[in-house]
């Protein structure tokens, strides 16, 4: 074929998807190759002539059944043909089509569509010759595609909506325009704006995988851009894949070479080139692409050019405003006129330019549009929509990539429907078409559009919301949370202070230090030598990743020097700018992932999950099984404690996510994200916990379905997340997990364990299992790893399947008697294989472990197990690398085979909220066989209780003959295994005479019934005391006893029990009366337990009227106010039973109808409706109907047997005509109910299914009534829990977390039951042999503990801790304190008294003050004063004093006028200060001579602080400083500061400098001539190892500068002003200033300042010296509690 085509030819896999498989072969050899690989993937290959260079056109067209046929939208490529449409740039409507083409391919693809009978969608693709009319159709999609999913967004136009509709049969006209609701969808989109998509790949985390992109797709995500113009648009568009800033130069260097070959980064390469001076033409010719796209290009360029002509403060509006049409961002166009984002914004603000928000208008406004689906743009002058009232902006994910994907959008829709469920408006604000988020019917208002700080705030402004949720979006929304914070956003949930602390390394290191939590060792470097010191110290291997990554790229594991180096010379330059962070790695470490949901610091919902693979392999590629299935006891407990801690730490109040490591149960804290994570989909959905919407709660402030307690989730089966790789699809990458995330995607099953639900997951992502027969190719890597797989080599040898090995794999299963063949490979544990045998299928399967976690090779180095891994994926033979999975892959086909089983409980979900229940039984049921087989028969009893999901019935004696001896007894057996369709058991009944006959049935009754009151026939009455008597004194004490029994002789019989000592259960309770009696007997300590039954809860007497004589009932319907009672006392009932009596209709309307009423198939919809009102929790239906009755009857477990309800079903309950009862009635008739039986599954048999019971007669089985051993009293009535429903514990299932974390519920008043009893209010049964009166004792339940431990934790570091006596000791005058109580009593005077040991206490303190000073008011100092003693001027030193003595609850004595003071009069300072400290508990002094405050801390015996003696010292101001350094960037150690100013006089940072000189520092003294530090001070840091030097002009240390802090000129320090005159302006800051300086820098000033720093600088980030003052009253607030002895 390819030699008659003529090549070039493009080889395609065919049924494959993103080109799987594709490629161009130039000969025979190339062709040869690529078929192969084809073949590989797909049994049909084709071969077709090349196109390549030719326009791509797309175009969506939908016809329904009656030929009526439109074309959607029409898409062109930016790149030309030879690049997969997925991976090239595309944009819609066409821009490059004149007429005659568009509608030539417009209508050959109708006719085309017309021609093959498509109904509903479809995707035809064109290849165009750009120099003639020619053209091919490439392919045709008669489906939704993924074009289609981008023109949908595009348009606006629902095409799979449409489909589904046209597919039903609806016609085009029929159906309504969405965007304009008036128009019919038989219309073609008329574009008034301009759609670009663009890819983004991730090459870059794939070293030996070429960059170039061509037929066969290798991007991850894409964005869309909306916009007016193509210029405007495609930079929205390249912003959107955090690629940089736009169509900028610099991003990636020109290459003819890359622009000929595209590859990942050509865009960028083509904007470096013409900013160069490439011309359009050269770049045509290389590229192919269009001239109308590159001349647009070309544009952006050239006026990007232009810009650099002005200065911010000169730039024209009509330059900006151009600048803004054409798509620059404010972050370029600040780049380009040297000035900051943030003076830009503040200059467009001024002129009045902001963009304009306009609608997706499909008709070019013909018609009036009615759509939420907006986008912004400088291109047009109206607002289309008004602003919005209070809504709430949720950030959604952004791009896709490898690390961040539809997980979080997940997350994002989750949040955005509960706001809506709550009433709230919701904006989102997302730029990924592939989502859920941009549909815009998920929000009130969705924009298109970046998220960014520019974007963000444009609508942030534009909207006034709320507030903005960030933290269910990712990193991308996270990442902009402190500027958006700097900005007063109103940021809901966490503070965007605490998500900075948990996500700088060094704040959060800090933390856990202060909180006792123990974590990896790690340092930052930059330099080789000392990083080989640093792991030599901790021990190898170490991690080593560079420390301006994300997501664990460029990641890797050192195990020696030599790797240290290869990887440090070749992967990562190392150097001051581009440091490594090198933390210890623990090997054979498990990792532990918690995600949980907390308000105000307080969790109140969690999952712990727990990785297969060993600690080491990046989260996101680990196989995560949930809930932890290995976890100890001590460990859980640590996992709890450091969950706690941490949440309290940060004041979260939102989801968060932590991961952890645990060796030896000894935990290790890796990190915590503060925001949702990508693994709270999956863990939500494995435990039935509603995370998100508890997280938005939370956001609002709400309280209501905010859980006071600690929620964990239920579940019935394991979960087990698998990664899904793309390795398939990138040739030459290395199969293998590591710290550096791989995956592309995930699967989540769910099984009976989790080899179960891995081997589910393993399938599901495209995993092929090896049949029985086929060969298995092992080469496991170490010594320890091959004698861990020996068990699962000996399975695999049990399956049947042919083993081969490596040689030393081989060696060593042959000694251990494996038969293995032995194949010749090299020896090193990475083996090779003959690529024949992988590409023939000589192996089902090849388990290939490497020796370690081996660090990045460069890409040109190949080993033989690399080659073999890439083979097998190239082949698609299965591939397993982890030694656990494949330990966990071969036991789990052990033991479930090829093709695990599907369990409906846990494989199968609906759309409605459903529970699975164990199995219920139903206590008291009326089954009247024999003798009134009319009214029900065995056969139709169990079928209408399994309609109602009733598994077993206890049928009570009142049948004819009545049960009341053996010979009755077996005669109902026979009947009953005859004819029971589900499970059941017998009562025996007590009459007057058989005390002794009912001895005879014994335990084969499920018990003795005694029918005290209004018996079921007169038989069974009992009227005398002395007959009571006989039958407790006979029947056998381990036997439960239930009696009915009503009023006076409840009472009556109560105390016979009590006298008796005797357990027994009283049924239909009905009154007030009745419960409360038997309440205050549990109380006294009775072995009494009750039930109640469904008609007593939810009818009164007022219905028993519109019944008429059907409502005859024994005991009769009782007042509202005795219903009411029930639920009020809900704690108190144990048992809910149905008293199923089957009248018929005819019986109930004739003259004297007798008592009852049915009840099997309704008591179960009525208690679910009780759920759904909130009255109920799932776990009171268990309760009552599964756990209690085994426990008070001694019940048999029902194995293999639950009951799944549909939770949300709405319904009315019909009259039963042609119910599974005979009866035919009931008096719930036309009731509305929520909560319906789906399935119901005895003992792993399907028996009922959506309304027909498939049970056959005699298939019920007799419990089983043995008395087992003895056993605590059934489960404690809990009280209601506020979390969502989750599913109850069948016996059947696995080990959970759950059933080691129950917590502890307590139940929120509600309108039909207000709050009564104590938490734990025991609905205890009566005592017995197998009921103990005291349970035994137990370890307290996991969330028992957890409720505890919460409410009465208090914050290990908290400053509120501890507090001293008033009185001051007298004092040394210069004390070192090492701790901070040293420092109580005592005088700070100079910053000579500290070490660094110290600082680091009073700032954690400063820390916390913060923090908590934020949240409330703090009193610790209430009834001290403080004496502001100023002699010279300070406005922001006093009052930063004054505010922290106030907020701390002290007092302020203040005296700065001094002229009218008793000094004023000669007094001395000495007497001064002596007559002061009788006022004041402390003083702060400051005095413009040198030394004075030492002078006067001699003459004083209470503390005294320097706020500042001359040019001596100002301690306070040097402490703030570091501590605002410390609190900005994280650390002071391995910082460049650099001190500019008048160093010469000022105070400031003369005491900075020597703080500064206690850490690892490099000092840069920038001064005018005459201003330079002291010599004696430069000399003495030099003498403490500090690298200083001087220089004269801030442009000499700008770039290299970490901390830039400015001090002025102090104009009272010159005697002669002209002196001041000539150095004033030395060392001036300005915009431009920081255009040269890191993005990271902060710059300083200890205020106040006069035209050292420009006031544009102020809108500048990185500009703190407002925010320093602040951090000045923190620390003066923490030396104020340390000094008077209240730290």
């Amino acid at each position: 074929a390819a030699e008659r085509l003529g090549f070039p030819v493009i080889v395609r896999a065919a049924f494959a998807l993103g080109g799987l498989g594709s490629g161009f072969a130039y000969n025979m050899e190339e062709m040869r190759k690529l078929v192969n690989v084809s073949f590989s993937h797909s049994p049909q290959v084709l071969v077709e002539r090349s196109l390549r260079g030719w326009k791509e056109i797309e175009y969506e067209v939908v016809r329904d059944m009656y030929g009526n046929c439109i074309t959607v939208c029409n898409m062109e490529n930016f790149d030309p043909l030879g690049i997969h449409t997925g991976e090239s740039i595309v944009v819609a409507p066409s821009q490059t089509l004149d007429d005659h083409d568009y509608n030539m391919l417009r209508n050959t693809a109708i006719k085309v569509v017309r021609h093959i009978g498509v109904v509903g969608e479809c995707n035809i693709q064109y290849a165009l010759d750009p120099n003639s009319d020619s053209y091919y159709i490439i392919e045709v999609n008669a489906r939704l595609s993924r074009s289609s999913a981008l023109a949908s967004k595009a348009t606006g136009y629902p095409l799979a909506y449409v489909a589904a509709k046209l597919g039903l049969g609806k016609t085009l006209p029929e159906l309504r325009n969405s965007v304009t609701k008036a128009t019919t969808a038989c219309f073609e989109p008329s574009l008034d704006y301009c759609v670009v998509k663009i890819p983004r790949w991730d090459l870059k985390k794939f070293p030996k995988v070429s960059n170039k992109i061509g037929s066969a797709m290798k991007s991850v995500g894409e964005v869309m851009a909306i916009g007016r113009r193509f210029e405007e648009t495609i930079q929205k568009a390249l912003r959107m894949i955090d690629s940089q800033d736009g169509f900028v130069t610099g991003v990636h260097p020109s290459s003819e070479e890359e622009i000929r070959d595209a590859t990942d980064s050509r865009i960028h390469a083509i904007a470096t080139a013409m900013w160069e001076g490439w011309s359009v033409e050269k770049i045509h010719k290389l590229s192919c692409i269009d001239n109308w796209f590159l001349n647009r290009l070309k544009e952006i360029d050239t006026h990007g050019k232009h810009l650099m002509t002005f200065q911010a403060n000169s730039l024209p509006k009509h330059e900006l405003v151009r600048a803004k049409q054409l798509g620059f961002s404010d972050k370029v166009v600040a780049k380009h006129t040297k000035a900051s984002e943030i003076i830009i914004r503040q200059m467009r603000g001024s002129m009045g330019i902001a963009p304009i928000v306009k609608q997706i208008d499909t008709v070019a406004a013909e018609y009036p549009a009615f759509t939420n689906y907006l986008y912004l743009t400088y291109n047009a002058k109206i607002h289309d929509i008004p602003v919005s009232t209070n809504a709430c902006v949720v950030l959604g994910s952004g791009v896709y990539r490898i690390g961040s994907s539809v997980e979080f959008d997940w997350c994002s829709v989750g949040c955005v429907r509960e706001l809506r469920r709550l009433g709230h408006q919701t904006i989102v604000v997302n730029c990924n078409p592939e989502t859920v988020s941009t549909d815009y019917d998920e929000s009130d208002r969705l924009y298109f559009e970046e998220i960014s700080f520019e974007t963000v705030m444009d609508i942030y402004e534009r909207e006034n919301p709320h507030g903005v949720v960030l933290s269910v979006g990712g990193q991308a929304s996270n990442n902009i949370a402190m500027a958006l914070f700097r900005q007063n956003v109103r940021v809901l949930g966490t503070s965007p202070e605490m998500i900075d602390t948990a996500e700088n390394r060094y704040k959060f290191s800090r933390m856990l230090d202060k909180l006792g939590i123990d974590q990896p060792q790690w340092k930052e470097l930059t330099d080789v030598k000392v990083a080989k010191e640093f792991c030599q110290k901790v021990g190898y291997p170490c991690l080593v990743r560079p420390s301006y990554v994300l997501s664990g790229a460029a990641m890797n594991v050192a195990h020696s020097d030599e790797d240290l180096d290869e990887y440090l010379g070749h992967a990562v330059a190392v150097s001051k700018d581009y440091p490594v962070v090198i933390s210890k790695f623990i090997e054979n470490a498990k990792e532990i992932e918690i995600d949980a949901v907390a308000a105000n610091g307080r969790v109140v919902a969690c999952v712990i999950s727990e990785h297969v693979e060993n600690a080491g392999v990046h989260s996101g590629d680990a196989t995560i099984v949930s809930p932890a299935q290995d976890l100890t006891e001590k460990t859980l407990e640590g996992v709890r404690d450091i969950m706690f801690s941490v949440a309290q730490a940060l004041y979260i109040s939102g989801p968060f996510n932590m991961q952890l490591m645990a060796k030896d149960d000894e935990l290790k804290v890796i990190e915590c994200n503060v925001r949702a994570s990508r693994s709270f989909p999956f863990v939500s959905k494995a435990l039935d916990l509603e995370l998100i919407p508890m997280a938005t709660r939370i956001f609002l402030g709400l309280s209501e379905g905010v859980p006071q307690t600690l929620q964990v989730g239920t579940a019935n089966y394991v979960g087990v997340k698998v990664a899904q790789f793309s390795f398939n699809r990138l040739p030459g990458s290395d199969p293998t997990v590591g710290v550096d995330m791989m995956s592309t995607g995930e699967v989540a099953c769910f099984g009976n364990d989790r080899g179960d639900a891995y081997m589910k997951g393993l399938i599901s992502t495209g995993f092929k299992v090896p049949q029985a027969g086929q060969s298995i190719l092992l080469s496991i890597g170490t010594y320890r790893a091959k004698q861990d797989f020996l068990p699962a080599a000996k399975l695999l040898l049990e399956l049947g399947f042919k083993l081969y090995g490596s040689k030393g794999t081989a060696d060593f299963y042959s000694e251990n008697g494996i038969p293995i063949v032995h194949m010749d490979l090299p020896t090193d544990s990475e083996i090779g294989v003959d690529q024949d045998s992988l590409k023939d299928g000589q192996f089902g399967l090849v388990i290939n472990i490497p020796a370690k976690s081996r660090f990045r090779r460069p890409a040109s180095y190949n080993t033989q197990g690399y080659l073999t891994r890439t083979m097998a994926v190239k082949h698609s033979v299965p591939l397993i690398t982890d030694i656990k999975c494949a330990k966990l892959f071969c036991e789990a086909l052990h033991k479930y085979g090829v093709q695990p089983s599907v369990h409906t409980s846990m494989d199968c979900r609906t759309t409605n909220r459903t529970a699975v229940l164990p199995g219920l039984i139903d206590v008291h049921v009326h089954v009247r066989e024999p003798g009134a087989t009319h009214k029900e028969d065995w056969s139709t009893c169990t079928a209408a209780a399994l309609a109602g999901g009733v598994t077993m019935v206890c049928a009570m004696p009142n049948t004819n003959p009545v049960i009341v001896d053996k010979q009755s007894f077996d005669h109902i057996r026979n009947i009953a295994a005859s004819k029971a369709r589900c499970d059941y058991a017998i009562w025996v009944g007590a009459t007057m005479q058989n005390t002794e006959q009912v001895r005879q049935v014994g335990t084969a009754a499920v018990g003795l019934s005694m029918e005290l009151d209004n018996a079921t026939c007169a038989t069974l009455q009992i009227d005398d005391l002395t007959v009571w008597m006989a039958h407790f004194e006979s029947w056998p004490s381990e036997l439960p006893i239930v009696v009915r029994a009503e009023s006076k002789t409840l009472a009556a019989v109560l105390m016979m029990a009590m006298l008796y000592d005797r357990a027994i259960h009283v049924c239909a309770l009905s009154r007030r009366e009745e419960i409360m009696v038997v309440k205050e007997a549990k109380r006294r300590g009775a072995k009494v337990t009750c039930g109640v039954s469904p008609h007593h809860l939810f009818m009164c007497d007022e219905d028993a009227k519109g019944l008429g004589r059907r409502g005859a009932v024994h005991p009769p319907l009782a007042k509202r106010e005795d219903m009411q009672a029930l639920w009020d006392n809900m704690a108190i009932i144990d048992v809910f039973s149905s008293h199923h009596a089957p009248h018929t209709l005819s019986e109930k309307t004739a003259d004297s109808p007798p008592p009852g009423f049915p009840g099997l198939e309704t008591m179960l919809p009525l208690l679910l409706t009780a759920v759904s009102e909130g009255r109920l929790t799932i776990e009171d239906l268990v309760l009552r109907l599964h756990t209690n009755p085994i426990l008070i009857f001694n019940l048999s477990e029902q194995h293999n047997t639950h009951v799944e309800v549909d939770l949300d079903r709405e319904w009315t309950l019909p009259s039963l005509s042609d119910g599974h009862s005979k009866c035919g009635w009931t008096p719930f008739e036309g009731r509305k109910v929520t909560g319906k039986v789906s399935r119901v599954v005895l003992r792993g048999e399907l028996v009922f299914l959506d309304g027909k019971v498939y049970a056959d007669p005699g298939m019920g089985k007799e419990a089983n009534t043995t008395v087992p051993p003895p056993l605590p009293p059934p489960a404690v009535s809990q009280r209601r829990s506020s979390t969502t429903v989750t599913d109850a514990k069948p016996p059947t299932a696995p080990t959970s977390f759950a059933s080691r974390v129950k917590p502890l519920r307590v139940r929120s008043p509600s309108p039909e039951r207000p709050a009564s009893g104590r938490i734990g209010d025991v609905a205890a049964p009566l005592s017995s042999p197998k009921v103990p009166t005291s349970p035994a004792k137990r370890v307290p339940a996991y969330g028992e503990k957890v409720a505890l431990k919460q409410d009465k934790a208090t914050w290990k570091a908290s400053p509120l801790v501890g507090s001293g006596t008033d009185s001051a000791q007298p004092l040394t005058t210069h004390i070192a304190p090492k701790e901070l109580s040293d420092l109580r009593g005592h005088s700070v005077l100079s910053v000579r008294q500290f070490d660094r040991a110290f600082l680091h206490q009073l700032f954690n303190l400063a820390h916390d003050m913060r923090m908590f000073s934020q949240r409330g008011p703090l009193d610790m100092l209430r009834g001290m004063t403080m004496g502001s003693i100023f002699y010279e001027p300070s406005t922001r030193t006093s009052c930063s004093f004054t505010a922290a003595m106030q907020k701390l609850g002290g007092t302020v004595l203040s005296i700065s006028e001094m002229q009218n003071s008793a000094v004023a009069k000669g007094e001395s300072l000495e007497d001064f200060v002596r007559v002061m400290e009788g006022y004041c508990d402390v003083l702060v002094l400051r005095h413009p001579e040198k030394g004075a405050v030492q002078r006067a801390s001699q003459a004083m015996r209470k503390p005294i602080i320097n706020a500042g003696d001359g040019v001596g010292e100002h301690p306070t101001q040097a402490l703030l400083d570091i501590f605002t350094i410390r609190e900005e960037i994280g650390t002071v150690n391995g910082l460049t500061v650099s001190l500019c100013g008048d160093l010469k006089h000022g105070r400031t940072v003369h005491s900075l400098a020597y703080l500064l000189s206690l850490y690892d520092v490099k000092l840069r003294l920038v001064s005018p001539k005459g201003l330079e530090m002291p010599p004696s001070l430069v000399t003495e840091l030099r003498a403490r190892k500090i690298t200083v030097t001087e220089h004269t002009s801030v442009e000499e240390v700008i770039s290299e500068t970490d901390v830039l802090y400015v001090t002025r000129v102090q104009k009272e320090r010159f005697e002669n002003l002209t002196e001041y005159e000539k150095v004033k302006g030395g060392t001036e800051v300005t915009a431009e200033t920081l255009i040269k300086a890191k993005d990271s820098m902060i710059l300083m000033h200890p205020l106040p300042r006069n035209t050292e720093i420009s006031k544009e600088c102020d809108l500048d980030p990185r500009a703190v010296y407002f925010r320093q003052a602040e951090h000045g009253m923190y620390v003066r607030m923490a030396l104020l509690a340390t000094v008077l002895g209240r730290a």
